[in-house]
């Protein structure tokens, strides 16, 4: 199991971007891309590809393919390593424990019941939430947004993500592309913040579909290969920087949680977090059958919050750790993945652990 590296993760290359732009902030930046930086291009391009692992390509990129080559060092995404959770530290350029959108479902006391963030639904019944509440807890200020630079600044996301300031929205990679081309030949310096997607984001999409291996997920990453390589071709004086939030494995095993009625009994509410990392709740007095129980699933390791808390794996904060509950169980295998609830589809790939394969990421730098 592999830890954030709070000195070389996702967060770092934000808070270098932030520097950057003129938000000068206490977080470890990353010292080669710093030096990129000051060179003073006219275009800077920041790619967020959504899934877009070092495992992921290995499986679908040869050795010499433009993006692969161009990978200047692995970095590690945050925990757990999920959508919501390391997008939103890419655009706020705060640790987990600072913003709080720890994962998919998550357990909101205001509304009492658990919640699936991103998308503003109740995780157990569907029932559509209020995002109003939402939005007040969290709050969603991209750091692109404070420039303070001679830098113009400009998003390129799908539509339906909350909009910055100077936003492009579009619904197709190919639209996706199109933009940035239309940005990077505007007159003036330009920063682009863009988030991959087909309008999901890719190759996460694809990935949960069809699997990691699978030829459809070849098939759009060489896509995007191919479609940034034109790009950085028609686009000489630019820097173009590519993460992503988190990495994929291919899942051929299911735990239905959900059908557990003696371990649900000792649950104050019902499980939320993620497919790979569980998080718990339990009721008073009942932690030791709660214990016992958890230990017939030999696929998951279980963590006490406040220790994980101690040994920083959400960040040298403490703001929101009310929300990830008492326990979290943590998948030790590369092909599991937990139901925690009858919503929750059976996908062929996923992530939230703390495996290689979800937790070791590209940083990619092209000039």
């Amino acid at each position: 199991m592999i830890k954030p590296n709070w000195k070389n993760s996702i967060l770092n290359v934000s808070a270098t971007l932030s520097e950057f732009l003129g938000n000068k902030n206490d977080i470890p930046k990353i010292s080669l891309l710093q030096k990129k930086l000051k060179k003073d291009y006219k275009n800077v391009v920041f790619v967020c590809m959504d899934g877009f692992g070092i495992y992921s390509i290995k499986q679908n990129l040869d050795r010499n393919s433009f993006l692969r080559k161009n990978i200047k060092k692995t970095i590690t995404s945050v925990f757990p390593a999920t959508t919501t959770n390391a997008t939103t530290t890419l655009y706020t350029a705060k640790y987990p424990m600072e913003h709080g959108m720890f994962g998919w479902s998550l357990y909101i006391e205001e509304l009492d019941r658990n919640v699936d963030v991103y998308i503003g639904r109740d995780s157990n019944t569907g029932e559509k939430i209020d995002t109003k509440v939402i939005d007040k807890k969290f709050g969603f200020n991209y750091y692109f947004d404070k420039s303070n630079s001679d830098y113009n600044v400009n998003a390129v996301m799908p539509f339906y993500v909350k909009h910055a300031k100077n936003n492009y929205p579009y619904e197709k990679k190919e639209e996706m592309f199109k933009l940035l081309n239309e940005i990077c030949g505007k007159p003036g310096k330009q920063f682009v913040y863009v988030y991959a997607g087909n309008p999901e984001g890719e190759p996460d999409h694809t990935e949960h579909i069809y699997g990691v291996k699978s030829k459809e997920t070849k098939e759009i990453i060489e896509y995007y290969n191919e479609a940034f390589e034109k790009f950085s071709i028609s686009h000489k004086d630019t820097l173009i920087i590519i993460t992503c939030d988190h990495g994929q494995t291919d899942i051929t095993d299911y735990i239905e949680l959900y059908n557990d009625k003696e371990l649900l009994s000792t649950l104050e509410k019902p499980a939320y977090l993620e497919a790979r990392a569980v998080a718990f709740k339990i009721k008073t007095n009942m932690e030791d059958k709660f214990k016992q129980e958890i230990k017939k699933y030999k696929e998951l390791k279980l963590f006490k919050v406040d220790d994980m808390i101690k040994n920083n794996y959400f960040g040298p904060k403490t703001e929101q750790a009310k929300i990830l509950g008492d326990y979290i169980a943590i998948v030790k295998n590369n092909h599991t993945q937990v139901l925690i609830n009858e919503l929750m589809p059976r996908f062929k790939g996923h992530h939230t652990a703390l495996t290689k394969r979800e937790m070791i990421l590209p940083l990619i730098i092209i000039n």
